[in-house]
């Protein structure tokens, strides 16, 4: 295995890293915003009921804080991170469009809640853009 492939191996386990970190931190941040709300996740508080559709349309606070926490995309981005590691450990770079799909996703969000850090994922997905450009080097 070359360096140039060393680096970009590196970078993937760290993007799928920090992506994970990433997820986790919302958890838990969120979670412990939330935490007031937790007994009412389980108390069927959240079920549709005679209000059907327009609980979805003015969610009460429980259900918002549902969609903050547990609900987010934390727990499929941590699962993308965890894919992302995987890969970076079995010597492999993750196709493109992983870091694209991640990029783009974060940045609309950036821009539709601000302040936030939906940004920060920019930056594993430019590691893993810059492990397939060294990858590709290193193949060539």
């Amino acid at each position: 295995m070359s360096s140039e492939t060393d680096v970009s191996v590196r970078g993937v386990v760290w993007a799928g890293g920090i992506i994970m970190f990433l997820a986790a931190a919302h958890l838990l941040i969120t979670g412990v915003i939330s935490a007031q709300h937790l007994p009412d996740w389980f108390s069927g508080a959240l079920w549709l009921g005679a209000d059907g559709l327009d609980s979805l349309r003015d969610p009460a606070p429980a259900a918002g804080a549902f969609w903050m926490v547990w609900g987010s995309f934390a727990v499929p981005l941590g699962l993308v991170g965890a894919l992302v590691l995987r890969f970076g450990r079995l010597g492999q770079v993750p196709p493109p469009y992983i870091a694209i799909g991640v990029a783009v996703w974060g940045l609309v969000a950036a821009v539709v809640l601000e302040p936030t850090p939906f940004v920060l994922v920019v930056i594993p997905a430019g590691m893993l853009l810059a492990a397939q450009r060294g990858r590709r080097a290193a193949t060539a």
